[in-house]
């Protein structure tokens, strides 16, 4: 909750493309990378996207709370489902024949009463080599996600989800979304202010973690009451205005440049050419491309 995104006003190629198409890049590319698990797809789409994080020239200490974050949560989703399922979840590969490296005692799921139990934990070519794949996989769709807070204007991005065809009333929302959050934070810093001047010390808090959370009713309360009011304000501002009688005029309006049709085009392009590999099965065990099936792993690793 105390993490916010400002916009960061700076003259670099990300800063100056077109909002439409850092959107359709990010859906592009997650709806492409969802549909293979094949290693050097993710790896060359994690560096094209580090490439393309790099050009909007954000610095560690502009970004850092939400690195830290989505650096936590993405071990934790990987390694957590990697021992949830004992290594033996792996899209598009046949583990009945899977290269095992060694193995340790472990718990995990079972089908019998309990549903837990004494189980060992695989590593495998195979399933290490997914567990890394995940991992790059949301990663780079991480680092085509971030810059778009820090690079992309609050004022236009109403306006960017209109005209790529989305409803007035879906656009406003989608806007008001982003900026609720820092309206939240900043209310939560003010709230932590007035209470710290009544002399409530949040850093002193003591006793269990029910009585934790019950302490902090001075600081949960106002906000999430001031949320409710601030929202109903808008919702009475619109409803003053009649939005969403008729069609919305925006103040202000795209015009994609040659640089940016050219990107939207390749993303487009590129989108097509893995749906359609997916289509014609070359990531299963049919196709010219069937060699995708195997996760792209060398043969001296998995002969």
């Amino acid at each position: 909750m105390l993490i916010n995104f400002p916009y960061i006003q700076r003259n670099s190629f990300v800063h100056r493309l077109d909002p439409r198409a850092k959107f359709l890049l990010l859906f592009a590319y997650g709806f492409a990378a969802a549909e293979t698990s094949n290693f050097w797809f993710m790896f060359f789409g994690f560096v094209g996207a580090a490439i393309y994080y790099s050009q909007a020239h954000l610095k560690w200490s502009e970004t850092k709370r939400a690195w830290i974050i989505i650096i936590i949560l993405n071990i934790v989703i990987v390694f957590v489902n990697y021992f949830l399922s004992g290594g033996a979840v792996v899209q598009g590969v046949d583990l009945t024949h899977q290269h095992t490296l060694f193995s340790i005692p472990f718990i995990g799921l079972r089908r019998q009463l309990l549903f837990i139990g004494p189980a060992p934990l695989v590593f495998s070519v195979e399933s290490i080599t997914f567990m890394i794949t995940q991992g790059l996989r949301n990663f780079a769709i991480a680092l085509l996600a971030v810059p778009l807070p820090f690079t992309t204007d609050p004022g236009q991005l109403g306006i960017t989800f209109k005209q790529m065809g989305i409803p007035d009333k879906f656009a406003y929302a989608i806007d008001l979304s982003f900026r609720f959050l820092p309206t939240v934070a900043r209310d939560f810093g003010t709230t932590l202010d007035a209470q710290r001047a009544r002399g409530f010390e949040i850093d002193k808090l003591r006793g269990g973690i029910f009585s934790k959370i019950a302490r902090l009713a001075p600081m949960v309360v106002p906000v999430v009451i001031g949320s409710v009011i601030g929202a109903e304000d808008i919702i009475s501002a619109m409803e003053l205005r009649c939005f969403g009688m008729g069609k919305r005029s925006w103040l202000t309006e795209l015009h994609a440049r040659r640089v940016d049709k050219v990107f939207i085009t390749l993303t487009i392009a590129g989108f097509l050419v893995v749906t359609a590999l997916n289509i014609l099965g070359n990531f299963y065990t049919q196709g010219f491309l069937h060699v995708l099936h195997t996760q792209g792993i060398p043969p001296f690793l998995a002969p």
